[in-house]
């Protein structure tokens, strides 16, 4: 197939990164203050949370790397949709998302701090934080592993100039830049993702040929669920650790996705986002799982798994489309970056830099924030060429999450449920289920059964320990618990 990428694409792709730097330049003339930056000044419209929510979801590893996993594995790689995302999502919009508005915070670690303790706030502000420069990482790997299928770069010279562009408009623009952005890329991701399906089943003649020609190859591919010894993905590590843990976690206390929630300009508006969210999250299976079946079928000549997608949309799509998906895709990758950046800046500048430094001038959190997220680029950058040294986006990102997601979510979940936790019980659970994780991540133990684990290790360490602590005053808890606000 030509390598030679058309005139038309290059046009589309050069068009699209001016408008990006262009809407999130605009956008930053009405950042005035912190609030501004890192909560758009709770301005944002229910149907712009939804999208961006989408975008910053389905992007490093959330359609590169899951189309990657669908290369690998099959259409098993959907259970993170259908069993995972869509019913902790529901939850999110019901339960902590109200929760979280009744408390008035900026970040989930803010909640926790006050739910628990500021040493509670700290360090879940430092694990996340931790974590997200490694998904800004990968992020940029991916993006620049796009580039290079798609134009021919140098793995560097992909991880330099996204890195540039984004960071103009998240710098600039905050959070604002980033969920209106997102909003129009994700727009282009799905059109162009459909005619990648409908170009795709016509090129493998018609989704009979198409199945006909996995199922001869690759029959093991159609299983829905993995044989429970499976090295990635166990049947039942995927109910228990997946369904149970990793997406609750993910869904009800990712600070990457529910900051957008919590600049919303209403409580309602912020769940009304994430419920048309978890709706847009039933078309996504079918969209970034089927590019890395008709990679398999088409015999890509690639040398990752994650790069099935990128194949897909330069040997597919013809010259206009093509260029409009690599965009969009390109897009899907970015609202990874400059989501964790603004989202991270925020962790560091209000709840480790704001609780360590009491005396700190908060006025300046403004000017901190924006430099903070300079440098938290720029160590991404410098760390992403070793991402490929890890095998598949995916699998990585997971076993990350599943390190400190079952502490994490334990503590949310007593949290907001139960007045018998104490603030003592949430530290010595959360450094101990992170400790404990570590150890069995070690061992060597499939990382869904690891999240699965430490989750009930900490509801039971929680507890136990209660039982000995002092709890919090019941004039504060009623703020933050949310049986109390069904009454």
């Amino acid at each position: 197939m030509d390598s030679v990428v058309h005139p038309l694409d290059l046009l589309i792709i050069m068009a699209y990164l001016g408008v990006v730097t262009w809407v999130g330049l605009k956008v930053s003339r009405g950042v005035h203050n912190e609030k501004d930056f890192f909560l758009a000044g709770r301005s944002l419209a229910w149907y712009v949370i939804g999208l961006s929510i989408i975008g910053t979801n389905i992007s490093a590893e959330g359609y590169v790397g899951a189309s990657g996993g669908a290369y690998k594995v099959g259409v098993a790689q959907a259970n993170f949709e259908w069993i995972g995302a869509i019913p902790a999502m529901i939850l999110a919009s019901l339960i902590f998302i109200p929760v979280y508005w009744r408390a008035g915070v900026y970040s989930i670690p803010e909640y926790m701090g006050m739910r628990y303790n500021g040493s509670v706030r700290v360090l879940l502000a430092l694990i996340t934080s931790t974590f997200a420069v490694f998904a800004i990482a990968v992020g940029l790997w991916a993006m620049a592993l796009t580039l290079q299928t798609y134009l021919d770069w140098p793995i560097w010279v992909g991880i330099l100039v996204t890195g540039t562009v984004v960071g103009l408009y998240s710098i600039a623009g905050g959070l604002r830049a980033v969920a209106y952005t997102d909003m129009m890329q994700v727009i282009v991701m799905f059109a162009g993702s459909l005619v990648i399906v409908a170009l795709g089943i016509a090129q493998t003649d018609g989704f009979t040929g198409f199945a006909v020609k996995l199922t001869e190859h690759n029959p093991d591919h159609l299983h829905a669920f993995l044989p429970a010894d499976h090295a990635d993905f166990p049947w039942p590590g995927v109910l228990m650790g997946l369904a149970i843990v990793l997406s609750p976690a993910y869904w009800c206390g990712s600070q990457t996705i529910l900051q957008r929630t919590l600049g919303a300009r209403t409580q309602w508006d912020a769940s009304a986002a994430m419920m048309a969210a978890a709706f847009g999250k039933t078309l996504v299976p079918l969209l970034i799982v089927f590019p890395g079946l008709l990679a398999l079928v088409m015999q890509a000549d690639i040398a990752y798994p994650d790069m099935a997608l990128p194949w897909v949309i330069k040997n597919v799509l013809p010259p206009g489309l093509s260029g409009l998906m690599f965009i969009a895709l390109i897009a899907a990758l970015q609202s990874t970056v400059d989501s964790a950046l603004n989202s991270t800046s925020l962790m560091i500048t209000r709840d480790i830099r704001g609780v360590l430094m009491k005396k700190a001038d908060r006025s300046k959190d403004l000017v901190v924030g924006r430099m903070l997220t300079g440098m938290i680029l720029v160590v991404a950058m410098l760390f992403a060429p070793s991402i490929g040294d890890f095998g598949g986006m995916y699998v990585f990102v997971q076993t990350l999450l599943s390190l400190f997601q079952g502490p994490t979510l334990a503590l949310l979940v007593m949290g907001a449920f139960t007045r018998h936790v104490t603030p003592v019980a949430g530290l010595v659970t959360l450094v101990t289920g992170v400790a404990l994780s570590g150890v069995l991540t070690l061992q060597e133990l499939n990382m869904l059964y690891v999240a699965f684990l430490s989750f009930v290790y900490a509801i039971v360490c929680l507890i136990v320990v209660s039982f000995f602590t002092p709890k919090l005053p019941d004039d504060v808890l009623n703020r933050l618990v949310w049986r109390h606000e069904s009454r």
